[in-house]
């Protein structure tokens, strides 16, 4: 497993923020790939960029 995906696996991430950029990429590798069960976000807040970006923070389901 990667080293950034062993926190995820055991959990104390408080919260995680993801920049999405408007361009098409094709295919490429999930986000979260090799973990051994789902992590369940919800939505904590966002904004968005004048570029189109948009960057979002999400938080463990509590």
């Amino acid at each position: 497993m990667p080293l950034p995906m062993a926190p995820a696996e055991l959990g104390p991430i408080d919260e995680y923020e993801f920049v999405v950029q408007p361009r098409q990429a094709g295919h490429g590798p999930t986000l979260f790939a090799g973990l051994s069960t789902y992590v369940d976000l919800e939505l904590v807040g966002r904004r968005e960029f004048g570029s189109g970006a948009v960057a979002m923070r999400y938080g463990p389901v509590r």
